[in-house]
């Protein structure tokens, strides 16, 4: 059963969907205004990260580990959103493994349409690479259009001559922005059960975001790619959101190429829950998994070209 504050968080969803459609503006400043919330953790500082564009931070716990650096990158459909959205979260995953948390802000769209927002994730890739110890490795991470820009910072990370990751971690990821997509499987079937995501969305994201690029190019729709060279992957996703196929798929296309993937699909819960840590019982849950991958992976703790799909361990315990 999902927790209370579960409960309260549909209900404001369902509020706000009910409302109806908003403005580029008003959804800008509705997610800015999400950050107020925000409270830090005890042990984990959080200052700006210096190098990178405005609005980025970089989270220090006590006592940090300098093998690991994580890399986290905010969703918001390409065009909101904003890299201190990611601190409640980015900080329970700092703690978590003892890891630094860079948490790159990056260029909207319209205004910035692809690839300026995946440059801007690539520039912080190159620079956090820059920065760490021959020995030490990233952990590339996002949520949403995060993970999308998560999955194009791997793919296109050889190109530009950048150091392997160590593994990546995919919350709710958009990975196909071809149009057929926002027309059937799960984008329509879960429209009752997903009170984040509109219909509409789908299509408004992709054209805002790629204008005349091509949805068919696999930097953009990675459930096309060929992913044989990714490192490790940690999936969640919820059985509820309109994006479960997006993860689904690209999920299997990942086993199949021999690359070391492990999937947790959740009941009930909403688009992305995981950013509601350390408010959201269950996100909190959600992200003390993520680090207990990240520290597997880190400490050699895994077996190379396994597919492992499970979920969460009791939802009742939350409650």
């Amino acid at each position: 059963m999902p927790s209370r504050t579960h409960a309260l968080m549909q209900s404001w969803f369902i509020a706000a969907r009910e409302r109806g459609p908003v403005d580029l503006a008003t959804e800008r400043a509705e997610a800015a205004a999400y950050t107020e919330a925000y409270r830090p953790i005890l042990g984990v500082a959080d200052e700006p990260a210096p190098g990178l564009l405005p609005g980025s931070y970089v989270m220090t716990p006590e006592d940090v580990r300098d093998d690991v650096v994580i890399l986290y990158i905010h969703g918001g459909g390409f065009r909101s959103g904003c890299a201190a959205m990611a601190r409640p979260l980015a900080a329970h995953l700092s703690y978590g493994t003892r890891a630094r948390v860079v948490l790159p802000e990056y260029r909207l769209a319209p205004e910035h349409r692809y690839p300026a927002g995946l440059d801007d994730c690539i520039d912080a890739y190159a620079r956090t690479a820059a920065s760490l110890s021959p020995s030490a490795r990233i952990v590339v991470a996002g949520e949403s259009a995060g993970a999308n820009l998560a999955m194009a910072v791997l793919l296109r990370r050889a190109t530009e001559g950048l150091p392997a990751p160590l593994a990546a971690v995919l919350y709710s990821g958009v990975f196909d922005l071809r149009k057929e997509r926002f027309e059937s499987g799960s984008w329509v079937d879960n429209d009752a059960t997903d009170p984040v995501l509109v219909h509409e969305l789908g299509l408004a994201m992709q054209a805002d975001y790629l204008a005349d690029h091509t949805a068919d190019d696999p930097i953009v729709s990675p459930v096309t790619a060929e992913l044989a060279d990714m490192p490790p992957l940690f999936v969640q996703v919820s059985s509820a959101e309109r994006l479960l196929d997006d993860s689904l798929r690209l999920v299997d296309r990942a086993a199949r190429a021999g690359v070391h993937v492990e999937m947790e699909v959740w009941p009930h819960m909403p688009h992305a829950w995981q950013v509601a840590s350390g408010f959201l019982p269950e996100a909190t849950e959600a992200s003390a998994r993520t680090s207990s991958f990240i520290n597997r992976v880190a400490d050699g703790r895994i077996v190379d070209g396994a597919a492992l799909l499970g979920g969460p361990a009791s939802l009742e315990e939350l409650a």
